[in-house]
């Protein structure tokens, strides 16, 4: 009882349309509606029993339109009488009964309902406690139509305090998911992202950028966030944490495009959700991994980038936690279009009390890094030998596993001959470095190799073979984590050190 008149609450909380009563009941005579809302295309629970006498639970789940109501009276009107009336209006319907209670249900009866689910807990608090205590309090499902297509009434009925009695009511209506919301279109990954449509229920994008060329918002969605990055490492879940709180994931490198939209209050995450699964299916996507509620335990998030320096990814607009009760759904993808590697995950949830559904799209197109960028000056070596005593020389490139230089060091090479031949009593040890592919034997010769190399390249350029002595450490010495592209990038180096 208790979680289905918090399904009432998450409906209050995610679609406040006008109060009106719903076209198959009326109201109560003489009541007030307190709450009203309605939820597509959801999933509740229904009872099949009390628990009474040491009986277990029972209950089943539907899916359909949720219409829901609080009303509540204040006099001469006492809980019986008005679930005799409610009695009589599914006899007058031609329906049947499913479960009474009369005060009955049991004491445990509402923490069962609620026990697992994933909808708002916070918000009926008059409600939470219906079955529990010694307050009058009735409870009435119904079914009315046909078995194949069957509707459902559900009423809460409890005098809290005093002369006032609050009624809850929950009609459930067949419904079918519409599909077809989500469109995909790798043909245009070729072509600058454009602006999409101003979403027609949320009103224009917040964020600018608009959709990723490759996936469309879920429609109707408004863009709140949109951050583009051309070359980071990003950590996408295919599985649930283990014992040691570890999640199993991807560790890409490459352009990083991260969105995130709100989608009306009246959606549930099953509909959005069912939408991208689809969409991606038929764009011939491999779905690597995907979770729903429970399934994607506690923090997936928060675990998922623990210790890294990106760990508050999702920032305030979707949380980094998430309880494994929060109503939330994920899913991993992949596809190669074009020749090119694209990941992504989607991200779908409705927080505790929130009012719209958050999407978030991580979406990876996997790249080298563009490692010509860099460069050095005369000033940039005094600074940082003056500073630390040693310098990382930019802009020196090696061919793949050798030490032989490529021609696009020439400008390096350069800008180093000036800064010594302008230093004449300064000596160095040129050290070369690598990350740690590879044995620690090959990784010492190669770095040694490539520091000689340099040191040949400057004896040719007129430097004294005295002032200069090559030596490589290998992998012993990195600048950065060794974990994923970016890092190894880094750690693969030249050094000038003074003697």
């Amino acid at each position: 009882m208790r979680f289905l008149l918090l399904i009432l609450l998450f409906l209050t909380s995610t679609v406040l349309l006008a109060e009106v009563d719903h076209p198959l009941v009326g109201a109560y005579p003489g009541t007030s509606i307190k709450s009203y809302a309605v939820t597509n295309y959801a999933e509740i629970v229904l009872p099949h029993n009390k628990i009474t006498d040491n009986a277990e639970f029972s209950s089943k789940s539907i899916l359909g339109k949720h219409t829901g109501h609080i009303y509540f009276i204040e006099g001469e009107h006492s809980p019986l009488q008005i679930a005799e009336n409610y009695l009589d209006v599914v006899k007058r319907l031609g329906g049947k009964l499913i479960l009474v209670c009369r005060s009955d249900c049991g004491r445990n009866f509402s923490d069962e309902l609620l026990k697992s689910r994933h909808w708002t807990r916070n918000v009926f608090l008059s409600m939470a406690t219906f079955s529990q205590g010694s307050n009058e309090h009735y409870y009435i499902l119904a079914q009315l139509g046909p078995d194949t297509h069957p509707t459902y009434i559900q009423w809460f009925i409890r005098q809290p305090y005093g002369d006032r009695v609050e009624i809850g009511q929950i009609i459930s209506e067949p419904q079918q998911l519409q599909l077809g919301l989500v469109t995909i279109s790798p043909e245009a990954l070729s072509n600058s992202p454009g602006s999409s449509p101003a979403a027609t229920s949320l009103g224009p994008d917040s964020a600018k950028g608009g959709d990723h060329p490759l996936i469309s918002r879920y429609a109707g969605a408004k863009l709140t966030h949109r951050t583009d990055t051309e070359y980071t490492e990003v950590r996408l879940p295919t599985g649930i944490a283990n014992n040691n709180k570890q999640v199993p994931h991807l560790t890409l490198a490459g352009k990083s495009t991260l969105l995130h939209y709100e989608a009306s209050k009246d959606q549930s995450t099953l509909q959005v959700f069912r939408n991208y699964q689809q969409a991606l299916k038929d764009a011939g996507f491999n779905i690597l991994f995907s979770c729903e509620h429970q399934s994607c335990g506690d923090e997936q998030r928060k675990l998922l980038w623990q210790g890294s320096p990106d760990w508050n990814r999702f920032k305030s607009y979707l949380s980094n936690s998430n309880d494994k009760d929060d109503d939330y759904r994920m899913l991993t993808a992949h596809k190669t279009v074009n020749k090119q590697d694209i990941y992504l995950s989607i991200y779908v949830l409705k927080a505790s009390g929130s009012t719209n559904v958050n999407i978030a799209h991580d979406i990876v197109e996997l790249s080298s890094m563009q490692t010509n960028r860099v460069s050095i000056d005369t000033a940039y070596l005094q600074n940082e030998l003056s500073r630390s005593g040693k310098v990382v020389l930019h802009g020196l490139h090696f061919a793949t596993d050798s030490a032989s230089l490529l021609a696009e060091s020439d400008t390096a090479l350069a800008v180093i001959t000036d800064y010594l031949k302008t230093h004449p009593s300064q000596q160095f040890y040129v050290v070369g470095h690598t990350d740690n592919s590879g044995s620690h034997s090959h990784n010492i010769q190669l770095s040694k190799a490539r520091a000689n190399s340099v040191l040949q390249a400057l004896i040719k350029q007129g430097i004294s073979t005295e002032r200069l002595l090559a030596e490589g450490v290998g992998a012993m010495s990195p600048q950065q984590h060794n974990a994923n592209t970016e890092g190894k990038a880094a750690n693969r180096r030249v050094e000038l050190v003074l003697r």
